[in-house]
């Protein structure tokens, strides 16, 4: 499926916990212990309506590797605006900073991480308007201030939203100026469906030129986003392009071409079944599967997308504070063996200070009192786990810690 680039004017913290340390991992290739690795690169957003956990997830992927998912409350908010991209038959994509490192836990090698993607504001997300049919489309970076802008406000009050801020699509273009010398100059003019709107300084034209005359050799005009911001009174035009030293030599043989149409806005939109469960959850007998359905009520959460739907606090995950007593609340062999072992030793005493009675009363007290000792360790240890085989109801921990907002 072809990809869409969603717009990347903001920043937004993902929720990547442990639960995502395998894939994690696979993104790297490896990782130092307490040394922390970043990767840069484009990331996923995948809508699944079909996860078990919570229908309105939205998993956060690099490649094929799931690196995390967006919180509650920001899934949500930007829930109407993925599956459009999706239902439009796209894939919406946005840049994405994953930092990680190998962590000790109880001589356990554990992945932490943190996570941020690229993305503006639901309402910012999409262009007004569509780049010109047979245009190239420039990578987005720093906002460049247009010049000239206040001579065509007119013009961009008419298409300025009642909202005061909107993204759009401009087309840059080389023509000629006279300078006060009365010499001939190039710059680059902006404009907006085909209308003049401002322009580059000379300097930057200088660098834009040599990228719009490619992109004109292979019939192509040049497309770049920008963001148009004002009120009643004044309006401004910034363009969000890479500068041409900074843009991938890949462009220049690609040329991409973006705008593609979607489907009109609507309340919602059918979007396929996309849940991919991670090695995590397959492996369910593993010690995270555990430590994540203790800290998401087992699927229950009102805050968690995923059985391991905590939150991380300080780079460590909140579920570690409630694993123990979910593990704590039904039998396993190691359970059961030590049981039997303590209550074999405590009959064992038993015969033995009734053999010695009367013929070594010392012998006979100290087994009483270590009969004792190890009947009542037998005695504590089925009153933590009940009779075998029927676990003890636990309450339910009253020390969660809600979902981390957006970092917008």
């Amino acid at each position: 499926m072809t990809h869409y680039a969603l717009n990347d004017r903001g920043s937004l913290e993902i929720v990547t916990e442990n639960f995502y340390d395998a894939e994690i991992l696979r993104v790297f290739g490896s990782l130092p212990y307490g040394m922390v690795e970043t990767f840069t690169g484009d990331a996923s957003l995948i809508p699944e309506p079909d996860n078990p956990f919570d229908p309105r997830t939205i998993s956060v992927r690099v490649g094929e590797n799931q690196v995390g998912h967006l919180a509650k409350e920001d899934a949500a908010r930007y829930w109407p605006a993925v599956t459009r991209v999706v239902a439009s038959g796209l894939v919406p994509t946005a840049p994405i900073v994953l930092k990680a490192t190998l962590v000790d836990e109880d001589g356990t090698p554990e992945v932490d991480a943190t996570g941020r993607v690229q993305l503006s504001p639901p309402d910012l997300l999409f262009p007004v308007n569509s780049p010109p049919q047979r245009s190239t489309v420039l990578p987005q970076g720093p906002s460049i201030k247009v010049l000239d802008e206040q001579d065509h406000a007119a013009y961009l009050h008419s298409i300025l939203p009642k909202s005061g801020e909107a993204r759009l699509f401009l087309t840059l273009e080389v023509n000629q100026i006279r300078t006060h010398h009365g010499d001939h100059a190039e710059i680059v003019e902006v404009l907006h469906e085909r209308q003049v709107v401002g322009r580059f300084s000379t300097q930057l034209s200088e660098q834009f030129i040599p990228v719009i005359r490619h992109a004109f050799e292979h019939e192509l005009l040049t497309a770049v986003w920008a963001t148009i911001r004002g009120s009643a009174y004044e309006v401004s035009l910034t363009v969000q392009a890479a500068r041409p030293d900074s843009i991938d030599p890949a462009w220049y043989q690609e040329l991409p071409r973006e705008g593609d149409e979607l489907l009109p806005e609507a309340d919602e939109y059918e979007v396929p079944s996309s849940y991919v469960p991670t090695e995590a959850e397959r492996g369910k007998n593993a010690k995270k599967w555990r430590k994540g359905m203790a800290a998401s009520g087992a699927g229950q959460s009102a805050f968690a997308s995923r059985p391991g739907g905590s939150t991380r606090v300080g780079g460590k995950s909140s579920a570690g504070g409630t694993a123990a007593s979910s593990e704590g609340g039904s039998w396993n062999q190691r359970s059961r063996i030590t049981l039997w072992a303590l209550a074999a030793v405590t009959v064992v005493l038993i015969l033995l200070a009734l053999f010695f009675l009367g013929r070594e009363p010392l012998v006979s007290a100290l087994a009483v009192i270590v009969a004792a000792a190890t009947g009542g360790m037998a005695i504590y240890l089925r009153s933590l786990f009940g009779p075998l085989g029927k676990p003890v109801p636990q309450e339910s921990g009253s020390s969660r810690v809600p979902s981390a907002g957006s970092g917008s």
